[in-house]
């Protein structure tokens, strides 16, 4: 039937046209769609031609119910019905339709007078009266729609038209036919709804025999899907403890991955979803196949199918898996030019996939064939974004004619992680001498080779003939970090990242190679060595703490001395919190504005060429010089800076953050004199720095105490202590 065509001949009023088209398609089509006879009924409906959408319908039913099946026939007239809900012998056609779909039961009578079907009642509501009602058991069971409460079926009582159900504390009751389907709808007996009321005995089997079975019943119970995070509302703490609940969790996702009626979506919180007629494995991986774009992703794409057809005993899709190789093949081929990492990925990919008995197609290039055509073969495997894929890759490159100077190149190139695989194959390359030359390179230049400074710190003392001890490498690796840190020209993100890689390395093993470093000090050398880690930026508190922790086990009396007075202190510089804003500021327009405008100079100097020459370049060189200097020291400063608290001020003697009021004592002359940090000085207001000789003679000295000083540059005279308040 033509829809489109016949509701453009409503809408145009052309109901003759309507009318032969219908009859045409009734007589003609066999299997009429329920969906077409609703669009056509509706447009009839909209048009205020209801008495022509009662009469198609009829004369539609009229045929089906004799040439028809009734299960279609009903189909068709519960549509009709649903658009036309006046039209009587469409309702009588639907009672005869149950009745010989539902001949021989007793309960077919009381049912079609309870639903009202023949009568004033909705269609839909009587449709679901009948539906949920005829299909109905003993010992079937039902969940409340709004309050999830679950009833079991006794029987139908026919003479009262009523069921007797019993509630989940087996109570008996009696519902009529239509509440009951208004509130209940019927559920399986594995849904949670009915499981839950079950017992906690019998909750707990279920969920530790066969957890995938639990969460199919929590979707039947969710309209087919539910999240982890209502999982775990449902289980804890009335059927499973909250400490047993990530342990079951990870069984039931295991169970849940190898469900073919079951996937899992999304994460925080994770997805389950139902398919109650199953999935086969492929179509739970079509839309990954289809979504991949890089040879990475295709790889692991490839690499979960495969897995998961071991895991379920199933034979490998050879037309999926094909599909996959191909399109590797083609990316090994296509990217060569533009993107030699992802070329030569594509290309250990389906070397990979034929290792797994797979199909390679014949004009597939092999790793080899690749590097050979890269130009720059050492870049291309350091971008491999696929760490397994590393081993692989110098497999084919040590295939080469002479790969040493590419190996070479990958000393300076490759993730610490990766350096001892290279160093394998550079050794049975006779590189022996170039290793020897990388690693005192890094030893020398930490920072710039920060890949292989990690490496040596964490290289077996055979690795190298000849190693540096773990003390020296501890202290590069610490100089690194400070020079990271105050190297302006690196990125915040890389920053970031290196720091993150110096303290995993300094962690790794239960910090077994920093353990040897502190097994070759001296006390004398882990004092510094003491200092030197409370004072690195760069180190998480907990990497600090334990760090000290592990000096603290052989040198405790380094950290058992007396307590150091807040003035005497060189670890911290003590400044008001407006000039330690003040400061940052200074060094945020030194750093941002000033450095960067000395760049640009660099820059430009060097466009002038002949730099051997070039004045202006050598002179901006000088200055960047200066002002990375200057910044370093601020910023050592900033790392120590500690801000004066007035409840820190003392109150009954001079220190930092006193305003002290002195009387002279020969002349009774009084001054006032403000004690805070090198940040706050201003000798004209008789503001100094408690770092200044006259400011550590008067600390610790209490009221009434006679000092002797020198003010505003005159003699030195006696002064005496009248009172002591706070500067702040």
């Amino acid at each position: 039937m033509n829809v489109t065509q016949i509701t453009e001949w409503i809408a145009a009023g052309e109901w003759t046209a309507v009318e032969s088209a219908w009859l045409a398609a009734v007589e003609q089509e066999k299997e009429l769609p329920a969906e077409q006879v609703s669009q056509v009924l509706e447009a009839l409906a909209a048009a205020k031609r209801e008495d022509l959408a009662e009469t198609l319908a009829w004369t539609l039913l009229a045929d089906r119910s004799e040439s028809a099946e009734p299960e279609a026939a009903l189909v068709l007239a519960q549509a009709a019905a649903l658009i036309v809900p006046a039209a009587v012998e469409v309702r009588n056609q639907i009672r005869e339709l149950y009745r010989q779909l539902h001949a021989g039961r007793d309960e077919i009578e009381p049912l079609l007078a309870a639903s009202g079907l023949v009568g004033n009642q909705s269609p839909r509501r009587a449709f679901r009266t009948l539906d949920v009602c005829l299909a109905l058991k003993q010992g079937d069971y039902l969940a409340n729609r709004f309050d999830h409460r679950v009833i079991r079926i006794d029987r139908f009582e026919p003479i009262m038209s009523e069921f007797h159900v019993r509630d989940e504390d087996g109570r008996p009751l009696t519902l009529e036919p239509k509440a009951l389907a208004d509130e209940f709808q019927p559920v399986e007996e594995h849904d949670f709804r009915v499981l839950s009321r079950r017992g906690q005995e019998e909750v707990a089997k279920a969920l530790q025999d066969d957890p995938a079975n639990v969460l199919i019943g929590m979707c039947l119970s969710r309209d087919g899907r539910i999240d982890s995070t209502e999982i775990k509302d449902l289980l804890v703490p009335d059927f499973l403890p909250a400490d047993k609940w990530s342990g079951w969790w990870n069984r039931a996702r295991t169970a849940a991955k190898r469900c073919e009626q079951l996937t899992l979506e999304g994460r925080n919180p994770i997805l389950v979803v139902h398919h109650p007629g199953g999935r086969t494995l492929e179509e739970e991986m079509a839309e990954r196949i289809a979504s991949a774009r890089t040879p990475t992703e295709h790889l692991a794409a490839l690499r979960d199918y495969v897995r998961e057809t071991r895991v379920r005993q199933l034979q490998v899709d050879s037309a999926i898996a094909g599909q996959i190789v191909s399109s590797l093949a083609d990316q090994a081929r296509s990217f060569l030019h533009k993107r030699p990492a992802d070329a030569l990925a594509a290309a250990l990919a389906v070397q990979e996939a034929a290792g797994l008995g797979l199909t390679a197609p014949a004009d597939a290039p092999t790793p080899l064939q690749v590097l050979d055509r890269i130009l720059n073969r050492p870049q291309a495997l350091a971008r491999l974004d696929d760490p397994t894929l590393w081993e692989p890759a110098l497999d084919a490159l040590v295939q080469r004619e002479d790969p040493q100077a590419d190996l070479e190149a990958l000393l300076y190139l490759a993730q610490a992680d990766q350096l001892d695989a290279v160093v394998a194959r550079l050794k049975a390359a006779g590189g022996e001498s170039a290793i020897q030359a990388a690693a005192d390179k890094a030893v020398a230049e930490p920072a710039d080779n920060l890949e292989l400074s990690l490496w040596l710190w964490q290289a077996q003392p055979e690795t190298l003939a000849s190693q540096p001890p773990k003390l020296e490498l501890l202290s590069r690796l610490l100089k690194a970090l400070q020079d990271i840190e105050h190297n302006w020209e690196i990125p915040q993100s890389h920053k970031k990242t290196s720091q993150r890689r110096i303290r995993a390395a300094l962690s790794a093993r239960d910090y077994a190679s920093y353990r040897q470093a502190v097994s070759e000090m001296s006390e004398a050398v882990a004092g510094i060595m003491k200092g030197r880690i409370e004072r690195a930026e760069g180190l998480a508190e907990t990497v600090r703490d334990e760090m000290l922790g592990v000096l603290r086990e052989k040198y405790f009396s380094l950290f058992a001395k007396a307590r150091i007075s807040p003035w005497l202190d060189e670890t911290a510089l003590w400044t008001t919190e407006k000039a330690f804003h003040r400061r940052q500021d200074e060094l945020k327009e030194l750093t941002e504005v000033k450095m960067l405008a000395n760049a640009k100079a660099i820059g430009a100097a060097a466009e002038l060429g002949d730099l051997s020459e070039n004045s202006e370049f050598k002179y901006a060189l000088e200055q960047r010089d200066i002002l990375r200097g200057q910044a370093a020291k601020m910023m050592d400063e900033l790392a120590k800076a500690r801000v004066i608290l007035r409840e820190n001020v003392p109150a009954d003697s001079v220190g930092i953050g006193s305003k002290v009021t002195l009387r002279r004592v020969d002349d009774h002359q009084e001054v006032e004199m403000s004690f805070l940090g090198p940040w706050d000085s201003d000798l004209s207001a008789r503001v100094y720095s408690y770092q200044t000789p006259l400011a550590q003679s008067m600390m610790g000295k209490r009221v009434g105490d006679e000092v002797s000083l020198k003010v505003d540059g005159g003699e030195d005279r006696t002064y005496r202590i009248e009172k002591v308040d706070s500067a702040l």
